[in-house]
């Protein structure tokens, strides 16, 4: 599997993800921001906040009381999956 060299957040909760081997896709979350593990990232400035692994984007913690699952990474295989269906 390509690991990601190279993940650019939009203002349309998108991710315009790059690989290594030339592979680029735009990733939707904005159907996935209205479930529980993701929904605080519908603060814009947060969702832009990202950290990049080979394999994974992660996101910080949120604010202290803010609803969400911990830790908020997305994986090179959510995505997929997610692509799936």
């Amino acid at each position: 599997m390509s690991k990601m060299l190279r993940v650019t957040t939009n203002d349309d909760y998108t991710l315009f993800v790059e690989f290594e081997h030339g592979n680029k896709i735009i990733f939707n979350m904005r159907d996935m921001i209205k479930t529980m593990p993701y929904c605080s990232l519908e603060d814009i400035e947060r969702f832009r906040d990202i950290t990049l692994e080979e394999k994974a984007i992660l996101w910080p913690a949120p604010i202290p009381g803010q609803r969400t699952m911990l830790p908020i990474r997305l994986t090179v295989d959510n995505m997929l999956f997610t692509i799936r269906e």
